[in-house]
């Protein structure tokens, strides 16, 4: 395949490739950063380049991520052949469009391939080919192909953005540490309370709760006899008078 001759021809001239654990690793880590599922991240480099650093398209798009040079640009990317900026860039720009669509995944997916203009022209999943293909692979790979039939059979001409579908409200993925294997799979949670994840909201927590609590600040245990013999104390007290 053409994006294998390019690696080939990149590691003889000498360019340092990176390994695809190494690519695995830093995707792992940004993912978790943006709070992006390292598996959405992950299905999507490999869709773009098969994780190639040095991938280029027909239309200009480059490296891991295949950003586009306007994209690049706006995402401050300056060495779109560079994996860690790429990857950077290419999870930001992810971020903004699940922010933009509400976890729409179709959506989402459809505007980072085709652009946003498309989608919006459309209303949806712009009828292009290569589009619906490219959804359609990312989200079987990621473990959502109940959402594949609705991107394939409905006339995105017919279908609003608000009522194509989107992730189950009871259905997040494990945003976990970036040492962790575990953060490639998707794994069903509680909804959370705001769209971020479970993880976000955790560490939102733990920066307002203080670290450790005071021992003057908390309440002695009460002895459930001592107000009896206070009581008699107070009654001979008054019997024996001044």
């Amino acid at each position: 395949m053409k994006m294998a001759r390019e690696a080939i021809e990149a590691s003889d001239s000498g360019v340092e490739v990176p390994e695809i654990v190494e690519i695995e690793a830093h995707i792992r880590e940004v993912a978790v950063r943006y709070d992006i599922p390292p598996i959405l991240v992950a299905a999507i480099v490999e869709a773009e380049s098969e994780f190639n650093p040095r991938a280029v398209s027909r239309r200009g798009a480059r490296g891991l991520m295949q950003l586009m040079p306007g994209t690049a640009s706006s995402l401050q990317v300056s060495d779109t052949f560079d994996p860690y900026e790429n990857i950077e860039g290419g999870v930001r720009h992810l971020r903004g469009l699940m922010d933009r669509y509400h976890g729409n995944l179709p959506l989402v997916l459809a505007a980072y391939n085709a652009g946003e203009q498309a989608v919006m022209v459309y209303g949806g999943v712009p009828p292009y080919r290569e589009t619906r293909r490219y959804v359609s692979r990312i989200l079987r790979r990621i473990g959502r192909a109940d959402l594949v039939p609705r991107v394939s059979s409905v006339s995105p001409h017919v279908v609003p953005v608000a009522t194509t579908s989107r992730i189950d409200p009871g259905f997040t993925w494990a945003v976990a540490s970036p040492s962790s294997s575990s953060s490639l799979t998707p794994s069903p949670t509680p909804s959370p309370s705001s769209p971020r994840s479970a993880w976000a909201e955790r560490q939102a927590l733990e920066r307002q709760v203080p670290a450790k609590v005071e021992r003057s600040a908390v309440a002695a245990p009460v002895d459930p006899s001592e107000g009896a013999r206070e009581a008699i104390r107070s009654s001979r007290a008054n019997s024996q008078g001044p």
